[in-house]
């Protein structure tokens, strides 16, 4: 089943009653088609939640880990909201969050809106973010890719595709990657060009 914005709120909103109820309090970073329609910035479903982080809200700034391990009782409650709405087990996962290896984009940490949903706070990465990791999504998928998608619906600045491509091209050491890099970063700033 495929997840839209309001949908969204729904299954956030079950999370948060069931984990009040387990008197589990946890704040999470989500990325990707989920945090694109949370912000309005696209109008399509997506097929899971990507979360990157967690995030200890206690701290001044916010301070980001990796998201897994996630607690026990976090997954039982995914658990719950996955056959309540008949989801698939992985519709929040944190495949994602294999990004921190090779570092997240520089804007990540200040470029979050927060919502509460009872026990449970999610973070929205914002567009000025979104734009380097859909970048980098694109690489893999190219220009017919929902992510390629997603990154012209960014509508990305000159500067930020600049920036963007600066980070992506940090992700991969070689040559040939950085070549790659470019090419789409040319493609992008035509697509865009026609769409104007």
């Amino acid at each position: 089943m495929d997840i839209d914005a309001d949908m969204l709120e729904d299954l956030f909103s079950a999370l948060g009653a069931h984990l009040e109820e387990k008197g589990v309090e946890i704040a999470l970073v989500v990325v990707g088609g989920a945090s694109l329609a949370a912000h309005g910035i696209v109008d399509r479903t997506t097929r899971d939640v990507d979360v990157i982080a967690r995030a200890d809200l206690s701290a001044e700034p916010v301070v980001l880990s990796p998201a897994s391990p996630l607690p026990e009782a976090f997954h039982e409650v995914v658990d719950v909201v996955a056959r309540d709405y008949a989801l698939p087990p992985d519709w929040l996962n944190t495949v994602v969050g294999s990004q921190w290896r090779t570092g997240l984009p520089p804007n990540l940490m200040h470029d979050i809106t927060w919502r509460e949903y009872s026990t449970l706070t999610i973070g929205f990465v914002s567009r000025e973010a979104l734009v380097p990791l859909k970048l980098f999504a694109s690489l893999d998928q190219g220009p017919n890719s929902k992510h390629w998608r997603d990154l012209i619906a960014l509508h990305p600045t000159a500067v930020e595709i600049e920036e963007a491509a600066e980070w992506v091209s940090g992700q991969d050491a070689g040559a040939e990657f950085s070549k790659f890099v470019e090419e789409a970063v040319e493609r992008l700033r035509r697509d865009l060009e026609e769409r104007s």
